[in-house]
């Protein structure tokens, strides 16, 4: 598969979870991963000049929600676990 097929494929996922974000259906981390794979996606399709500045700014969104869904996972695990005595 050549990079401009995986290009399409990274575009549509991002559509994909930004309009499932837009309708509520998936949480705001998603929707910053699914922004990231988007600039992946444009990545593909623009000049060399343009392709490292939307590439990094692409890995850095999604780095980030990654984070985010991290942070979900240990802040709902901490609400779930019963105190201590």
């Amino acid at each position: 598969m050549n990079t401009a097929a995986f290009g399409w494929v990274e575009v549509a996922i991002g559509v994909v979870g930004m309009v499932l974000g837009v309708m509520g259906k998936m949480s705001r981390a998603s929707v910053m991963i699914s922004v990231g794979l988007l600039l992946f996606g444009i990545s593909h399709f623009v000049s060399r000049h343009w392709y490292g500045f939307l590439n990094d700014g692409g890995a850095l969104i999604v780095l980030f929600g990654i984070g985010m869904s991290i942070s979900l996972m240990f802040r709902q695990r901490r609400q779930q676990k019963p105190p201590r005595d």
